[in-house]
């Protein structure tokens, strides 16, 4: 019996899901890189199985500032702080709003011309790519 657990724990770590096509993409991470005007092109979102990226026409934009300001053109959270946290590879926005909440988003890749982040409170995938303009 202890064989049979055995061998099914191993055939589990072998058949464990890989996502390896999100690793993590993200160099010389600074605040220099993220300033700017950032426009949403495309979404990856799972609601449970496969997926594929979509094409996201008239997509928001953030502007981020070189002060840790942003400004979004819609959704709940429209302005406030943002900060980088390079241990853990995380964009937090502060926002000022009337929830005072803040968002919290794992930074999958930022390049001088791409941004992609994923919402830290999905399940499934739920990555955003932005085009800086």
């Amino acid at each position: 019996m202890k064989n049979l657990i055995l061998l099914v724990s191993i055939l589990l770590c072998f058949a464990s899901c890989s996502n390896d096509e999100f690793e993590l993409k993200v160099s010389n991470l600074t605040i220099e890189k993220l300033e700017g005007t950032w426009k949403l092109t495309e979404t990856y979102i799972s609601p449970g199985g496969e997926t594929t990226w979509r094409t996201v026409e008239d997509g928001m934009e953030y502007v981020f500032k070189n002060n840790n300001t942003f400004q979004a053109s819609e959704g709940e959270c429209r302005e406030g702080n943002y900060e980088l946290d390079l241990e853990n590879d995380l964009l937090i926005f502060n926002c000022e709003d009337s929830s005072n909440s803040a968002r919290s988003y794992k930074l999958i890749k930022l390049t001088s011309s791409e941004l992609e982040i994923n919402y830290i409170g999905c399940i499934e995938a739920c990555i955003l790519r932005f085009r800086k303009q």
